[in-house]
């Protein structure tokens, strides 16, 4: 039977049935029949209220069997193959909270997707800034995989005692780090997120496909880059996907102050903290 038939016959179905419902709940509430009540009629139950159960009844059931015939349909979650897209996880970080920092590395390393790489660009290069490079250094580095620098300017403003030629073996330097490191940790000179992730972005260049971004503060899912990507990849049409961000704590015991606090990140979390993935142009 064609698509098209079948989709008619299950509108003019879905009518008549509602034309039905709609006819016999007025019938009902006119008559004002009732099956049992007590002597002064404050409890009853009547021809009403046994129309509206078996509506309620029957929408449950069509919700059941759509939701099982959707289930069916879809197709299972394949890993998509390294020769069609390569990704680069950027995280901006800003004087971030040790613990919170520890906790987005390690769910960056956990992530189920095949040659990731990871770049971790700090707004800040001063000696208070350095505690993040030491996290960066205890969570993924120790290995010939992970690569670091730390840059006194950033790519649109110089530090201080930079000269023309030091600023240009400086951007080269970020450059060749980030592209040769599976892992890598630039520090820069202060300038804010949109510089953060403009360094990142110039510094993959075109070595990479796709380019997922998230906070310092972000703890990922390991199939998120897996199902953005899975989206992107599904439709040429679509070019970024965002993920669901949810609070910190969701589903876990806390106490009052923890709760507290989480409401404040949970508020943060959904005016700032994203986590994204769109092509590389």
């Amino acid at each position: 039977m064609p698509v098209q038939l079948t989709t008619a016959l299950r509108v003019v179905g879905t009518s008549l049935f509602a034309l039905a419902v709609l006819g016999g709940i007025l019938a009902a509430y006119v008559t004002g029949y009732q099956f049992i009540h007590t002597e002064k009629h404050y409890l009853s139950f009547g021809l009403y209220g046994a129309i509206l159960g078996l509506h309620l009844l029957i929408q449950s059931l069509f919700a059941f069997l759509e939701h099982r015939r959707m289930r069916r349909a879809g197709r299972p979650l394949k890993l998509p193959s390294p020769r069609r897209g390569s990704v680069a996880l950027c995280i901006a970080a800003y004087q971030e909270d040790p613990d919170y920092l520890r906790k987005c590395l390690r769910s960056a390393q956990r992530i189920a997707f095949p040659d990731l790489k990871v770049v971790m660009v700090v707004d800040g290069n001063r000696q208070e800034d350095a505690y993040m490079l030491d996290i960066f250094h205890e969570v993924l580095g120790g290995t010939e995989q992970a690569g670091f620098f730390v840059w006194r300017s950033n790519f649109h403003e110089a530090g201080e005692g930079e000269t023309e030629a030091s600023l240009q073996e400086g951007m080269d330097r970020v450059r060749d780090v980030v592209r040769a490191s599976t892992f890598s940790c630039i520090m820069q000179k202060w300038g804010g997120k949109r510089e953060v992730m403009y360094t990142a972005f110039k510094a993959l260049g075109d070595s990479v496909d796709y380019i997922q971004v998230c906070d310092s503060d972000t703890v990922l899912d390991p199939a998120c880059t897996i199902e953005m990507l899975r989206v992107l990849e599904e439709d040429p049409q679509v070019g970024g996907v965002g993920g669901d961000v949810q609070p910190p704590g969701k589903g876990m015991a806390v106490e009052d102050d923890q709760v507290q606090a989480a409401q404040v990140r949970a508020t943060e979390a959904w005016s700032v903290h994203q986590c994204n993935i769109s092509r590389e142009q």
